[in-house]
């Protein structure tokens, strides 16, 4: 009788260790959550998280049915498993936890780095982010031989449209205005917010004459869209465009120059144009 009452005593404590390691795997599920959370909807690194959420739910069914089942088994082989699946589930948890706080970290310094580089008003890259992207596609611009564009893109009477609506319409008119630069570039080219109201873009594997079809096809873009404000009224506005491309031997800073004084014959020829620099002839300092 007394033997019975020790065994029955301790089957109850396998089966508390048991529930305490179903506990600990449903807290490792749920940091899991946490961290499929922090990460992009489309993540493969969150696929293969709720992948590994899959498992622990599993195996937290698996000690239920543990629980029901293993009446019948010898008491010592109960209390082995118990207590390995008790380890088990604090392992998973630990990690799990550990894995939270890395993810945590991770994803707080990639936002530090994106919003280094990111215009906050209009969401695209800044100009710090110009400088060693321009460095980095000259380089292979000159290592392969490829040519690289560059457009200048401001848009005309821009101070007109903060005095007259408010510069909460300005700030509307710029996210509206790079959404239509931003939607014209091809895949592999860049979309910059050089300052106020221009916009530099940069076009890698694009000779001057692409960069003049797509300087325009963006230019008849910005013309020809019309932006609803609140109160009932439609506004468009115009854009200026200066390009400019990469010579044998010219930096980056001068066809950045160059789309720059291209930029300005525009203006100066009327606006809503677009401008190319001469070939060959890079802008002075």
């Amino acid at each position: 009788m007394e033997i019975a009452l020790t065994e029955r005593t301790m089957m109850y404590v396998d089966d508390i260790l048991l529930v305490i390691g179903i506990g600990l795997h449903l807290l490792a599920l749920g940091t899991v959550r946490s961290i499929t959370g922090l990460l992009g909807k489309s993540s493969a690194l969150r696929r293969h998280w709720m992948s590994l959420g899959a498992v622990i739910t599993s195996f937290a069914i698996g000690y239920v049915a543990l629980i029901v089942l293993w009446e019948g088994r010898a008491l010592v082989a109960n209390d082995l498993v118990a207590l390995m699946l008790l380890l088990a589930g604090a392992f998973t948890m630990a990690v799990t936890r550990l894995s939270f706080i890395t993810t945590s970290d991770v994803v707080r310094i990639a936002k530090l780095e994106r919003d280094a580089i990111e215009d906050p008003l209009t969401g695209i890259y800044n100009r710090r982010y110009l400088e060693s992207k321009l460095e980095e596609e000259v380089g292979r611009s000159t290592r392969l031989n490829t040519p690289l564009s560059a457009m200048m893109i401001d848009l005309d009477h821009f101070k007109h449209v903060n005095d007259t609506y408010g510069h909460e319409v300005g700030d509307q008119v710029l996210r509206h205005v790079c959404s239509l630069i931003v939607s014209s570039v091809r895949p592999g080219d860049s979309v910059v917010r050089y300052g106020g109201e221009e916009f530099v873009v940069l076009a890698p594997n694009c000779p001057a004459g692409d960069a003049f079809v797509l300087g325009e096809r963006m230019r008849e873009k910005i013309a020809g869209s019309r932006l609803s404000l609140p109160g009932g009224q439609d506004l468009t506005v115009t854009a200026s465009i200066g390009v400019s491309s990469l010579t044998t031997d010219s930096s980056g800073a001068e066809m950045l120059r160059a789309a720059d004084m291209a930029l300005y014959r525009a203006k100066r020829e009327g606006r809503n144009r677009l401008c190319i620099a001469p070939a060959g002839s890079p802008a002075p300092a």
